[in-house]
């Protein structure tokens, strides 16, 4: 997934957000306020700055149910979580601190997960600092290592993650080979099979193997968010004239046609994040509110890399964007600080698919939809393989 990380300035004028439906209103005073946590602070981070454009209430009332949807039956993981004992040592001691949280977690093509950390002592412990690990699983084999700095990052990339800390970034492998990315600079090239767009301190950039490559852009402009399909498309989201953004699509020539120009209606754009899975491709447009929090916009998918576009008939008050995934039959899921994970269908029907108080990082494994959960001490996975209908736990890598 393409989510911006820097934070936008915030517009001068915005129009309000509609009002709550009276369906969300109730499912709201339901939730809870979760713990706080790094994931919920980096929800709120998921904006650049950019366009002003609005969203009028995207809620259809005729395609909802009169009361929230109820979390789809899980199959319960009865395990206490345990620090991997596979694992090296420095790793476990992160694992093992007083505060532990999941900063990050991705799938790849290969059934893989990785998962990013963050340990801290108490605030007592003044003598020892926060420190980072990523621990990545494919089957049986655990592998983990302690990263340098205090904001390390994780996207998934074709056969495993970019991974980056204050050494650099490094392409990981699903079974845990390291090798250095570089930058060699240069002007803008065609997307070819295999690329990958990916978020770097520079902004998006192209993954070619272990080199990080200029992305082509309509006009040589912004973007704002974009996907690389394997076959070697792009489908970028870029700001159009006053008040819109522009969703356009190459095949890797130099011709970029036209998909879509999403006028929400109310609000201010400040970012979007896109991801895909093969030609399924999902943007979300995000805005920023006078209360930090940062609203969804709109949400839209198209089956087949940009050519066509579905908008989501209904959203609520959605809120603090923290996962975008497409799944293997084109469905959309979101998750969100305000209403937890939700599904998009490809009609543009939204559904809840709620896990736990606050779930968030939603991301593809191979053919699985799986989504990080609150539950206790410590986070944990759920997984569905039928789109959504069901949900199995297992603990995050890094435990068991």
């Amino acid at each position: 997934m393409s989510l911006p990380t820097d934070l936008a300035q915030h517009v001068a004028e915005r129009a309000e957000p509609p009002g709550f439906d009276a369906v969300l209103a109730r499912a709201g005073r339901a939730r809870r306020r979760r713990r706080t946590t790094v994931a919920s602070a980096l929800a709120a981070a998921v904006v650049v700055g950019g366009v002003a454009l609005g969203a009028g209430g995207w809620l259809d009332p005729d395609r909802q149910s009169p009361d929230p949807a109820p979390p789809v039956p899980t199959e319960t993981w009865d395990g206490a979580p345990e620090v991997d004992a596979r694992l090296p040592e420095d790793v476990r001691e992160v694992l093992g601190e007083d505060r532990v949280h999941p900063w990050a977690v991705a799938g790849s093509e290969s059934g893989g997960v990785a998962a990013l950390w963050r340990g801290c002592p108490d605030d007592a412990a003044a003598d020892r600092q926060c420190r980072s690990a990523l621990v990545t699983r494919l089957g049986d084999d655990v592998r983990g290592s302690v990263l340098e700095g205090d904001s390390p990052t994780l996207a998934e990339v074709p056969g495993g993650w970019l991974v980056g800390d204050d050494s650099g970034l490094f392409r990981v492998s699903a079974d845990g080979v390291r090798d250095p990315v570089v930058d060699p600079g240069g002007s803008a090239v065609p997307v070819e099979p295999g690329d990958a767009v990916v978020p770097t301190p520079g902004g998006l950039r192209l993954l070619r193997g272990t080199k990080l490559l200029p992305l082509p852009s309509p006009d040589g402009g912004e973007v704002l968010a974009a996907y690389a399909t394997p076959a070697g498309d792009l489908v970028v989201a870029v700001p159009f004239g006053t008040g819109a953004v522009e969703l356009r699509w190459n095949d890797g020539g130099p011709i970029w046609f036209q998909g879509r120009v999403a006028r929400p209606g109310a609000g201010a754009v400040s970012g979007a994040a896109m991801a895909g899975h093969q030609d399924g491709v999902a943007v979300v447009l995000l805005g920023d509110a006078p209360d930090g929090s940062v609203p969804v916009l709109e949400v839209a998918s198209s089956p087949d890399a940009g050519r066509t576009w579905q908008r989501a008939r209904s959203s609520g008050d959605l809120r603090d964007l923290s996962g975008l995934a497409v799944s293997d039959v084109g469905s959309t899921y979101l998750t969100t600080g305000s209403h937890g994970a939700l599904r998009v269908g490809a009609a543009g029907e939204v559904s809840a698919v709620q896990q736990s108080p606050q779930d968030h990082s939603v991301f593809l494994a191979s053919d699985r939809v799986c989504l990080v959960a609150e539950a206790g001490e410590v986070d944990v996975l759920r997984c569905s393989v039928d789109d959504g209908a069901s949900w199995s736990s297992q603990a995050l890598p890094g435990f068991r």
